[in-house]
């Protein structure tokens, strides 16, 4: 789906994503879900740690932090096992999905 000029949606106040935010300690690897909150802060306390992201679906995004204190990693994996990016303390990522191939948009 292209996007093109045609008026959209009109928000008068910005959205609120019920449920969208999950803070979890992560002990063994996460798999995502496109069911999951867009924005997962995860503290990993046991060391390096693999985030695996779900077959791309067009327009699929998610925010992961990681909230860790520590030097255990978090290691951002496409559905493929392919990595996208490792992730120490306090450092976050944006990645998005066209109906082929996970991207890192933003990485801080």
């Amino acid at each position: 789906m292209a996007y093109n000029d045609e008026l959209g949606y009109i928000l008068d106040n910005p959205p609120i994503l019920r449920g969208g935010v999950n803070a979890e300690t992560i002990t063994t690897n996460k798999t995502l879900i496109f069911s999951d909150s867009t924005y997962q802060l995860l503290k990993n306390t046991t060391g390096s740690l693999d985030v695996i992201l779900p077959s791309p679906k067009d327009g699929g995004s998610f925010w992961i932090k990681s909230r860790a204190s520590s030097s255990s990693a978090i290691v951002v994996k496409d559905h493929l096992g392919n990595t996208i990016e490792s992730l120490t303390a306090r450092e976050g990522i944006l990645v998005v999905c066209d109906s082929v191939n996970w991207w890192d948009v933003i990485n801080a």
